[in-house]
C-alpha cells in the first residue's frame, strides 16, 4: 500500500499528465486523492515543490518499467534498443497516444517558464542520455557499432526522435506513427553497424 506522500504524488501525477501543470490546482488534487490540505503541505511546502516530486517520480517508473527492463539483461546492444522502443510503442498503444511523455510535457510546458523546473527537467533527460549512451558503447564494443558513430550525439539523436515521433502521434492520435518513426530509427541506428547486420523488418 502506497504511503500517503506517495499517494499524492500518483494521483498528482495522473492529473497533470492529462492537463498540465499549470491547470492542475492544489484543490483538484485533494479532491481526487482524499488527502486534506493539512497532510498535503506536511509533506509539500508547495505546489512547486510537489512538481519536483512528480519529476523524479515519473523518471523513476519510466526506469522501473522500460530502461531496466529493456537494457537489464543479457540480450545484445542492439536488441536492447529494439526491445526499448518497442516497450514504448506498446505503452502508446494501450494510452491510445493520449497524454504523450509525461517527462516531455512538463520539460516543454515549465522550462521557458521556471528555472528550476527547467533544471530539473534538464537532469532527467541528462540520466537518460547516459543509458542510452551505456547500451551504444556495448554496441561499439562488441562491433555492432562502427567506430567512427559518435555514441553522444547519437544518444541525443535517439531521444530526439522519440520525444518528437510520440508528440506526433499524440497530435494525429494514431500509434502507426510511432511504429513508423520507430522503425525508421532503428534503420538510422544500423546506419552506424560495424558489420552486416539485417535491417529490422
Amino acid at each position: 500500500m502506497p504511503s500517503t506522500k506517495d499517494h499524492i504524488i500518483e494521483v498528482a501525477s495522473r492529473l497533470v499528465h492529462l492537463r498540465g501543470f499549470n491547470h492542475t490546482s492544489i484543490g483538484e488534487i485533494l479532491l481526487e486523492s482524499g488527502i486534506g490540505k493539512g497532510n498535503f503541505y506536511y509533506y509539500f511546502r508547495s505546489k512547486e515543490e510537489l512538481g519536483y516530486a512528480i519529476i523524479e517520480n515519473n523518471f523513476r517508473r519510466f526506469s522501473a518499467e522500460v530502461i531496466d527492463n529493456a537494457f537489464g539483461n543479457h540480450k545484445d546492444a542492439l536488441t536492447q534498443l529494439d526491445d526499448f522502443l518497442d516497450m514504448l510503442i506498446d505503452i502508446h498503444r494501450r494510452q491510445n497516444c493520449t497524454g504523450g511523455c509525461r517527462l516531455g510535457n512538463m520539460a516543454i510546458e515549465m522550462s521557458d517558464i521556471h528555472e528550476e523546473f527547467r533544471k530539473r527537467c534538464q537532469e532527467v533527460f541528462n540520466a537518460w542520455r547516459v543509458h542510452m549512451e551505456t547500451v551504444l558503447r556495448k554496441a561499439k564494443a562488441s562491433g555492432q557499432l562502427s567506430e567512427q558513430a559518435n555514441i553522444f550525439m547519437l544518444a541525443h539523436f535517439i531521444i530526439a526522435s522519440v520525444e518528437g515521433a510520440i508528440l506526433l502521434a499524440r497530435v494525429q492520435k494514431d500509434v502507426g506513427i510511432l511504429e513508423q518513426c520507430f522503425a525508421e530509427l532503428k534503420n538510422h541506428i544500423r546506419m552506424y553497424a560495424g558489420c552486416n547486420l539485417p535491417l529490422p523488418t
